[in-house]
Order: structure tokens, then sequence, then C-alpha cells
């Protein structure tokens, strides 16, 4: 399971966010087994993550660049 966590972490934000837009065509599409239901269900909130971690550290880096623009300190490298 650490393997797909290391994975998922090298998803971009944009890859989650389409996939999860997937699953939610698939799920509405109303032909899935209840397994599968269950699995893309489980599969949509390690996306949901993905994205909320991804969105999060990106408001945290425009903050500090933000904020080091404004103080005329120099920005440093990111990195994740």
């Amino acid at each position: 399971m650490a393997v797909k966590k290391s994975k998922d972490n090298q998803r971009s934000f944009e890859d989650s966010f389409s996939r999860l837009e997937k699953i939610l065509e698939e799920l509405e599409s109303e032909e899935c087994t209840l397994e599968e239901t269950i699995k893309l269900y489980e599969e949509g909130l390690s996306l949901t993550k993905i994205c909320y971690d991804k969105l999060n550290n990106a408001e945290l880096r425009i903050k500090e660049i933000s904020k080091a623009s404004k103080s005329g300190t120099e920005i440093k490298e990111y990195s994740q």
C-alpha cells in the first residue's frame, strides 16, 4: 500500500481532478455493481484528499510569495 500512496502523491492536481470527474460519471451512470461503487467511492475519497492537500499547499505557497514580495525578501525555491 505504501507504493500506491507514493504514486498518488506524484499525481498532479489536474490528473486527480479529471479522474474524480470520471468517477462521478461512472457513479451517475447507475451501471456499477455495489462492489464497483464502493471501490469508486474509496478511490474518490483518496483523490479528494490529494486535491485538497495540493490546493492547500498552493495556497500556502501563494501566501509565502506574496509576503516575500511585500517585504522585499528573496523568494525561496519551493520543494514539496
